[in-house]
């Protein structure tokens, strides 16, 4: 399980990276890619993706005040994310 949450964590990540090199490239008009990344809802939602997988992991894996503290900190981060996904950006 907890190697399973370290993958999908770190494989998260890195979509998420490629998901904000490819929505940059797009929106300053470098290269057109695919009309999904005109917008920032892919960085948005590979944000808080990773931040729950992150969080989980933090909470399997840390030990004392960390293992409360990170996950919390990740989940914030995540909720924010969602909930500025849905009022700003259109």
């Amino acid at each position: 399980m907890r190697r399973l949450i370290s993958i999908f964590s770190l494989l998260s990540a890195m979509i998420t990276s490629v998901a904000i090199i490819l929505t940059l490239l797009t929106t300053y008009q470098f290269i057109y890619i695919n009309e999904v990344f005109n917008s920032y809802y892919p960085i948005q939602i590979g944000l808080s993706i990773t931040m729950i997988f992150w969080g989980i992991r933090f909470f399997l894996l840390e030990k004392g005040s960390k293992k409360l503290t990170y996950p919390l900190i990740c989940f914030i981060i995540a909720t924010i994310s969602i909930v500025f996904m849905g009022l700003y950006v259109k």
